[in-house]
């Protein structure tokens, strides 16, 4: 069961799951980061402002972002590359990455990637459409990959509502939570540890933190609680 967002709401949390995508899969460029430099786009987020997680993230995103607004060209621009460096080491890695963003690391037997969950997942693109395109060459459970595929059944959620179409924005909203638990809530707790054990900047520290609260708070929609005490995520008792 899941609750009814209207479209200002669902907008609002489409934009954040695309950010959230891009923070995670997009190396970093210096023309993106310079206007969240200068435009402070981490003040506030469109949807999840109630999550502690999602504000804490934030607030490490923007004050990073406000030490660079203050900086020279040169010390800018070693930031920047800086803040490639981690996130190459963080997410994709010369070896294995610090913080592997891949579901099948989590819950398959040995970490094995390109598993079952792997095509389950791209099973779930290939419904709406969709297919990476580098097929084959890169996992499709990556987490990045998933909350951009999550702000796409969002987009679409809101294109049904505002055509009227409720049967089809019912499905959507149903799609989303079931890709949602069965794919993203169960091992995110452990890749957010392993994020926030390995960023060194407040930028991915921050990153870490937005990206967990977002999907927590989004995950309410749907009846589904994080359990501080288990770490883990849990339908709530009705």
């Amino acid at each position: 069961m899941n609750a009814n967002y209207d479209r200002e709401t669902l907008a609002g949390a489409q934009l954040c799951f695309a950010l959230a995508s891009r923070l995670l899969y997009c190396e970093p460029d210096d023309a993106e980061l310079t206007a969240q430099a200068e435009e402070r786009l981490f003040a506030e987020a469109p949807f999840g402002m109630e999550h502690p997680q999602v504000r804490e993230g934030l607030a490490a995103m923007d004050a990073w972002c406000a030490d660079a607004a203050a900086e020279g060209p040169d010390a800018r621009a070693e930031r920047f590359a800086a803040l490639r460096r981690e996130w190459f080491r963080l997410f994709v890695g010369a070896g294995a990455p610090d913080a592997p963003s891949w579901e099948s690391f989590y819950v398959d037997p040995n970490s094995q990637l390109f598993s079952v969950h792997t095509l389950e997942v791209r099973a779930w693109y290939q419904r709406y459409g969709l297919e990476l395109e580098r097929l084959h060459a890169e996992p499709d459970d990556n987490l990045g990959l998933m909350l951009g595929f999550v702000g796409h059944l969002i987009d679409l959620e809101g294109e049904a509502t505002a055509a009227g179409d409720e049967a089809r924005a019912r499905t959507l909203a149903d799609d989303q939570e079931a890709f949602v638990a069965e794919h993203v809530l169960p091992w995110l707790s452990a890749w957010r540890y392993s994020a926030l054990k390995h960023a060194t900047s407040a930028y991915f520290r921050g990153a870490a933190a937005f990206v967990f609260g977002l999907c927590a708070c989004y995950a309410e929609r749907f009846g589904i609680v994080f359990d501080e005490d288990a770490q883990a995520f849990k339908r709530a008792i009705r």
